[in-house]
């Protein structure tokens, strides 16, 4: 980008048109009628249409406006043109091409907007460009005409709608061919672009329809121009008395019935220059008109006819093609969009029934937008995004990635989870708010995020889309998808967060945070199931807190809760991750310490009595778990011992003896302080 906003290629295009509207300046005035200032042909209205279109997109207006009038003015002069009739040629191109830009952004805002990117399509367009063809070029043929009636005296209504004529006749065909050489053109590089990913250079050429045409329609072709060489050598040059020319016009018929439109563009273009060529030449059918201004009136109107007659053919065809392509593309998208429906239905119901909801989540994401990897983060410890879940293709791993949310580091992840829109880059590499580390640790070169919010708008999560090959964009259903998804995954997560609360509230404790007594039943069994099957010994303990009915007496409720509360805060910092203390009621506590014998227990234990809070002492029954005993057997067995201690003075911990194993059975259980109080 050069100063004042004017692009290199711009300012290239702008002289590029300016030597060829030069050249076809000098062109028409090579056509002047013998004894008038009136040219057969003039395309340099076609020329000029053709450039303010090619440039209406850059910043070069008043660059341009200023070539082409300066051009006529100075071109007309020095092929003979008087200084004021130069200086009216000037202003009446300039007011041509100003007014027919003008009237074609209004009546074809959709083909003048796109910037090539569409073709003329339909009768409608062609209508208006018509249209505006004919009002500029009138509104044109106001100023040089009258100025050569009123400079020369040869002034006449004939040669003004001969001015007009051609003019508009070379604006639709220069402009015509133009606008169908762009879109190609265009349409050519974005399939490039497209096939080879967004670091592609631009196409250096293009591909015409007339080169593709294979098998009997590219014979067809040929015939045709045959047909066509032959046709008009027989009207203008073998036959060129008989005013046959009206013969010709089958042939844009044949080729809008049969070729694209781009064969129907040159065609025409073919054919007025050699009609016009042969009239100069002084061969065929108009040649022989005497009167020069109705010999070019005539030339003119037979090249615009023969013009419209294929282009109104060709563009309806074309309009109607374009119609059935875009009845099939609805019933695609019908289609697509009933497929996604059944897609997000059965994601949701995927996710309602999930025991992993957060990985499924990232499953889904790369189903709907085929990513190497999804990544869900949300907040963790320590002001961190940490990854909650991951899914990746098959040979890509996904190691563990926690962004700050206060570091200086750039995060897009990080921007990605407190905005509420869904973002996508398609050339992460070349961002400098990437985070490096990520970025070429996961060689990722394309990325999405979508934010999960809650229904109360706060955000707990944001889910990372990852491609390492180039995406140029996501595809249109992507988006409201992954937004749907979002939506499905905020409910699931506050879902199975609740269910985690509720699961964890109906196995806990309450006052201790200790398993309760229902966890301490599964927590029992599953630790017999596994001494089973690995051999390891298991033991199992009782505590219970020594005359603790006579401390809550005294010193009352909540301080008998508190020393329950950092009691049962000491004795775990005792045990190991695999050990268990649940609380069994009241007082009393139930541990399992797996892969400990009987005496090696003791130690534990021990250490768990020196623990206890506030000067109070507790007392500890131990039994190891023999092959084939029930938790109840164990447990039974390890109340003996616990009434044993009590009996024996409390504060002590006593293992089960041998002797007392075989009799467990015919102890029962409510022996203890709830037969006997005053042990407690």
């Amino acid at each position: 980008m050069g100063e004042g906003g004017l692009t290199y290629r711009a300012l290239f295009r702008s002289l590029a048109f300016a030597v060829v509207f030069a050249v076809a300046v000098l062109l028409g005035r090579l056509t002047v009628l013998e004894g008038t200032n009136l040219s057969l042909v003039w395309p340099a209205a076609g020329v000029a249409a053709l450039w303010f279109a090619a440039q209406r997109a850059a910043d070069t207006l008043y660059l341009d406006y200023a070539l082409l009038g300066g051009l006529t003015f100075a071109l007309n002069l020095v092929t003979g043109a008087p200084l004021m009739l130069a200086l009216c040629f000037a202003g009446a191109n300039l007011i041509q091409v100003a007014l027919l830009h003008h009237l074609l952004q209004r009546w074809n805002p959709t083909l003048w907007g796109a910037g090539g990117d569409r073709p003329l399509t339909g009768t409608q367009q062609l209508l208006g460009l018509l249209l505006a063809a004919l009002l500029a070029t009138g509104a044109g043929g106001l100023l040089g005409p009258t100025a050569v009636g009123v400079l020369t005296g040869q002034w006449s209504l004939l040669s003004a709608v001969v001015w007009m004529v051609r003019n508009c006749v070379a604006v639709v065909l220069i402009l015509g061919l133009g606008l169908r050489v762009g879109y190609l053109i265009s349409a050519h590089q974005r399939a490039r672009r497209a096939e080879n990913g967004p670091h592609a250079l631009p196409a250096p050429s293009i591909v015409l329809p007339f080169i593709r045409l294979h098998g009997s329609r590219g014979l067809e072709l040929t015939l045709f121009v045959l047909l066509s060489v032959t046709a008009y050598l027989l009207v203008f040059v073998l036959s060129s008395q008989l005013p046959i020319a009206f013969v010709l016009i089958t042939l844009p018929v044949w080729a809008a019935l049969r070729f694209d439109t781009t064969i129907v563009v040159v065609h025409n273009f073919v054919a007025g220059v050699a009609a016009v060529v042969f009239t100069l030449a002084g061969s065929g059918p108009f040649a022989s008109v005497a009167d020069y201004a109705v010999r070019a009136l005539i030339v003119q109107m037979f090249v615009g006819v023969v013009a419209l007659v294929g282009l109104a053919l060709a563009l309806g065809r074309d309009e109607r093609e374009l119609l059935l392509a875009q009845v099939r593309s609805h019933a695609r998208e019908a289609d697509e969009r009933a497929e996604h429906v059944e897609v997000l239905a059965r994601l949701a119901r995927q996710l309602s029934t999930s025991d992993d909801v957060r990985t499924d989540i990232c499953v889904a994401a790369r189903q709907i937008t085929g990513a190497d990897m999804a990544y869900l983060f949300e907040p963790g410890g320590d002001d961190e995004l940490v990854t909650a879940a991951s899914s990746a293709g098959e040979g890509i791993e996904v190691p563990p990635v926690a962004f700050s949310l206060n570091s200086d580091e750039p995060s897009l992840t990080v921007q990605a989870f407190r905005g509420h829109e869904l973002r996508f880059v398609a050339d992460l590499p070349a961002r400098d708010d990437a985070t490096v580390r990520v970025v070429e640790g996961l060689r990722i070169v394309a990325a999405a995020w979508q934010p999960i919010h809650t229904h109360t708008d706060q955000a707990i999560a944001v889910l990372s889309l990852a491609w390492r090959q180039p995406v140029r964009s996501l595809p249109a259903h992507v988006a409201p998808m992954l937004q749907t998804l979002a939506g499905e995954a905020a409910v699931a997560i506050e879902r199975g967060d609740l269910l985690a609360r509720l699961a964890t509230v109906a196995n806990q404790d309450a006052l201790t945070g200790l398993p309760n007594r229902l966890r301490w039943d599964q927590a029992a069994g599953e630790e017999i199931a596994r001494a089973e099957r690995n051999g390891l010994p298991l033991t199992f303990g009782l505590i219970d807190l020594d005359h603790f009915k006579r401390y809550n007496d005294s010193r009352g409720h909540l301080a008998g809760d508190a020393l329950l509360r950092e009691f049962a805060s000491n004795a775990r910092q005792h045990l190991r991750v695999v050990d268990t203390l649940a609380r069994w009621g009241g007082e009393e506590f139930a541990m399992a310490l797996p892969g400990c014998t009987a005496e090696e227990a003791v130690a534990v234990a021990d250490r768990i009595r020196a623990s206890v809070p506030r000067a109070q002492t507790c007392t500890i029954g131990v039994a190891q778990w023999q092959p084939g005993q029930s938790v109840q057997d164990v447990l039974d067995e390890a109340d003996i011992a616990l009434y044993r201690g009590k009996s024996e003075g409390r504060n002590t911990t006593v293992i089960a003896p041998p002797k007392l194993r075989n009799t467990a059975a015919l102890l029962p259980h409510q022996r203890r302080k709830d037969n006997h109080p005053q042990l407690s």
